[in-house]
């Protein structure tokens, strides 16, 4: 009977943390991005949408760094993704000092050199702790599901700590 109550209670509990969150555009999804930084880490205080930004730049670095750890949906013919241009591949989207956003090209190869998958992502703050995430995958290869490595990557952001699923105008 206790678990029968507890369910609604959560649900009115987290209600309205969520209830605020902006609707997403066409092809984006919404995330909830907070610092799981414990506080003797000795960072500044942030603005929740500065926090949003951080969190969102920090998670999606370490998805490519990891990425030999989870599935991206690469064909196995094809090496793991890496930054097309160097540098030249993360472009921010905001002014010193605003939160971060920022837009970054992937790019992987297939082994034999014959063609590519490109993925654009972007990450921008919509104000609290909300981040807006564009994803899109494109490829040379007609053979290769764009949509399945969006999907593949996409799960493996929300899986890491402090970025929680909201909604998805995809």
């Amino acid at each position: 009977m206790k678990k029968l109550l507890v369910a609604p209670l959560l649900l009115v509990a987290c209600a309205p943390a969520l209830s605020n969150a902006p609707k997403p555009a066409p092809g984006q999804v919404i995330v909830r991005a907070v610092s799981t930084l414990p506080s003797s880490a000795g960072l500044p205080p942030q603005s929740p949408e500065h926090e949003a930004g951080i969190v969102g730049f920090a998670s999606l670095s370490a998805l490519l760094l990891v990425q030999s750890r989870y599935d991206t949906g690469l064909p196995s013919t094809y090496d793991a993704f890496s930054f097309p241009d160097g540098s030249k591949s993360m472009t921010p989207l905001s002014g010193k000092g605003d939160p971060v956003a920022v837009a970054i090209e992937w790019q992987a190869r297939q082994k034999d050199g014959t063609n590519v998958v490109n993925v654009h992502w972007e990450s921008r703050p919509l104000g609290g702790l909300f981040l807006g995430i564009t994803v899109k995958a494109s490829s040379t290869d007609a053979a290769v599901n764009t949509r399945a490595i969006e999907d593949k990557l996409l799960n493996r952001f929300y899986a890491f700590d402090g970025i929680t699923f909201v909604a998805s105008g995809r």
